[in-house]
C-alpha cells in the first residue's frame, strides 16, 4: 500500500515585526535545533483555550520535545515556555482558526525564528530570500512552496537523502522524508545569510562547554557565540536576556552549594543562571554577578547571557562544595518524553495518547484493534537498535518496519492507518497567533531524559529516509495561498488491510 501524506500546514499572512539581521548558517542549524529538541510539559491547563470553547489540543499532559505545531506561531522559546507555564492552549491547526490564546510554531513560524529575519511566511518568502538552484542547496536553506509548506535544509544522509528541520503535523523536528516529499519546492537561500557549512560549535545547547574540575574559569566573548535562544529566565521572567549566550554543562556526583560568578568588560553587562533544562522555566537561579545554590547529584547548566544587547567579553569562574556525609537525593528533575520507539501511540481505538515523535527516532505509528506502538523504517534489524530484541518486518508492499520482540513472528489480527493531524495551505486572512506573551521581553534528540539537546545522541538518524523518489524537481512559487494543499491527506481515520494485518501512518512521502 502505499504510505498516506498528509496535508501541508503553512500561514499566509503579511510580514509582521522584527528586524532582519545577518546570521551565519551555523547560528540557522544551531537555532533550529533548539527549537527541535526543546522540552516541554503539557498539563490540564494546555488542552483548552481561552478564546475558543471548542478547542482541544492534540498534546495530552505529559512530556514532549520540539515545539508543537501552532496555525499562525510565531515566538521565541522563552515566549513559548511562558506562556505554556500561562495555560495558553498547546498547539493548534487549521481547523482552530488563527488563535491569539494558543502557543508553538508553524512552518513559516520556524523559519523565520531560525533565520532571525522576522515574520515571513510561504508566500513572503520571496521578500527576504532568493531561488537557488537544488544544486546549490547548503545547510540552512530552505524548501518552499508558496500557500502550502517549507523546510529547512540540514545536509544529506549517505545514501542521498535530505535531512531536514521543519514544523509539521504535530511538531517541529528533525525530518529524513526522502526527495519526494519536498519534490516540486523552489529551494530558497536567505538573503543575509553568510557562509558555505554549518559547525558544531561549542557553548550552544547541543554541544555545551563541559565542566570537568573546580573551581573552573572560562573566558571568552558572547559577541561570538552562536547561541542566541534563551531571553529569559523563569525565576526572574521580565528581566531582557536576548542577546547571545554561553552554555556550560556541569555534572555532579554529591550533593553540595554551586557558586558561579561572572566579571565583564565596562560596557558589557554578562549575567549568570542555573538551568536544570534547555525550558527557560527550569532556570532555577539567576545573577547579575554572583550566586550560590544547592545542588543535588545530577546535570546542570550554567549559563552567561546577555542582558538586552550588550555582549562582549567575560569571565566565569564555577566552584564547588560538596556536603559532607549528606547522600544523594532525587536529583534535578527528568523529562520523561513521550513519541519514543516502541511506546503506545495515538490510533483509532485510543485517540488520547501521544503522537510518535521524529526527534526521538519514531515516526510512524503502527496499531492493531486494540494495541499501538511507535516504530521506524529499516532495511534490517541494525536499524532498529533503540528497540531492544526487534526485528525489522515487511508490513507489505515492501514496506519494512522495527517490530517490538513481542511482534517478531507473529501478526495482529486486524489493523487501519491513523491520519496525521488535518491541514491545509496559508489562510486567506490570518492574524498571527501566540504572540501574545505576558511576559516583559521577550538538542538533545534520543538521549537521556531531562537532558539538554546534545548531551544525549540524537535521536532518528540511523532511521532511515523515508521517500524513494528522485531529487526534488525545481517548482514555482509564484502563485497565492491555497486553501487546500497540493498533496492532501485524509481528513478522518481510515481503515486499510495490509498484508501482515499491521498498519502504518507514514509521516510524509
Amino acid at each position: 500500500m502505499k504510505a498516506l501524506r498528509a496535508a501541508l500546514l503553512g500561514l499566509g499572512v503579511l510580514s509582521l515585526g522584527g528586524t532582519a539581521l545577518g546570521i551565519t548558517r551555523t547560528e540557522a542549524i544551531v537555532r533550529a535545533k533548539a527549537f527541535s529538541f526543546h522540552p516541554w510539559t503539557a498539563t490540564a491547563a494546555n488542552q483548552t483555550a481561552s478564546c475558543n470553547g471548542a478547542y482541544k489540543s492534540v498534546n495530552s499532559p505529559g512530556d514532549y520535545m520540539g515545539l508543537p505545531y501552532d496555525w499562525g506561531g510565531y515566538m521565541s522559546l522563552f515566549e513559548f515556555d511562558q506562556q505554556i507555564k500561562a495555560g495558553y492552549g498547546a498547539g493548534s491547526y487549521p481547523a482552530d482558526g488563527i488563535l491569539d490564546c494558543t502557543s508553538g510554531l508553524d512552518c513559516s513560524g520556524f523559519v523565520s525564528q531560525a533565520w532571525k529575519s522576522g515574520h515571513i511566511t510561504t508566500s513572503t518568502a520571496d521578500t527576504v530570500s532568493s531561488a537557488i538552484a537544488l544544486s546549490e542547496m547548503l545547510p540552512g536553506d530552505i524548501f518552499n512552496d508558496a500557500g502550502n509548506h517549507m523546510a529547512m535544509y540540514s545536509h544529506k544522509l549517505g545514501n542521498g537523502d535530505p535531512v531536514l528541520y521543519e514544523s509539521v503535523f504535530y511538531n517541529v523536528h528533525l525530518s529524513m522524508p526522502g526527495w519526494s516529499w519536498v519534490n516540486g519546492f523552489v529551494p530558497r537561500r536567505y538573503q543575509n545569510i553568510t557562509g558555505t557549512s554549518a559547525a558544531t560549535p561549542d557553548g550552544t545547547l547541543a554541544d555545551p562547554v563541559k565542566i570537568g574540575s573546580f573551581p573552573f574559569t572560562d573566558s571568552r566573548s558572547t559577541q561570538s557565540s552562536m547561541s542566541d535562544v534563551l531571553d529569559g529566565c523563569g525565576t526572574a521572567p521580565n528581566t531582557d536576556e536576548s542577546g547571545p549566550e554561553v552554555v556550560y554543562q556541569v555534572t555532579l556526583t554529591q550533593p553540595g552549594q554551586l557558586t558561579v560568578s561572572v566579571q565583564d568588560d565596562v560596557g558589557v553587562d554578562i549575567d549568570v543562571h542555573l538551568y536544570t533544562s534547555a525550558n527557560t522555566n527550569d532556570c532555577v537561579a539567576r545573577a547579575d554577578s554572583t550566586f550560590t545554590e544547592a545542588v543535588d547529584c545530577g546535570t546542570y547548566y550554567v549559563v552567561a547571557d546577555t542582558w538586552t544587547t550588550l555582549a562582549g567579553n567575560y569571565t566565569l569562574t564555577v566552584d564547588f562544595a560538596p556536603a559532607s556525609g549528606q547522600a544523594c537525593g532525587s536529583g534535578p528533575p527528568k523529562y520523561d518524553f513521550k513519541g519514543a520507539p516502541g511506546t503506545p501511540c495515538a490510533y483509532p481505538g485510543n485517540q488520547t495518547l501521544p503522537f510518535c515523535n521524529p526527534n526521538l527516532g519514531a515516526d510512524t505509528c503502527l496499531y492493531t484493534s486494540s494495541s499501538s506502538f511507535c516504530s521506524m523504517p529499516c532495511g534490517s534489524a541494525s536499524d532498529c537498535g533503540a528497540l531492544p530484541g526487534a526485528c525489522c518486518a515487511d508490513i507489505g508492499s515492501g514496506e519494512k518496519y522495527c517490530l517490538p520482540a513481542a511482534q517478531c513472528g507473529a501478526a495482529p489480527g486486524d489493523a487501519g492507518v491513523t491520519p496525521k493531524p488535518d491541514a491545509g495551505g496559508d489562510p486567506t486572512d490570518a492574524g498571527v497567533g501566540g504572540s501574545g506573551a505576558t511576559t516583559g521581553t521577550g538538542g538533545a534528540g534520543g538521549g537521556s531524559a531531562g537532558t539538554m539537546p546534545g548531551t544525549g545522541s540524537y535521536g532518528g538518524l540511523n532511521a532511515g529516509g523515508a521517500g524513494n523518489a528522485a531529487p526534488a524537481s525545481q517548482g514555482s512559487d509564484s502563485g497565492g495561498c491555497s486553501t487546500a494543499p497540493r498533496k492532501s491527506g485524509p481528513a478522518g481515520w481510515l481503515f486499510v488491510g495490509l498484508g501482515l494485518a499491521l498498519a502504518l501512518l507514514r509521516r510524509r512521502r
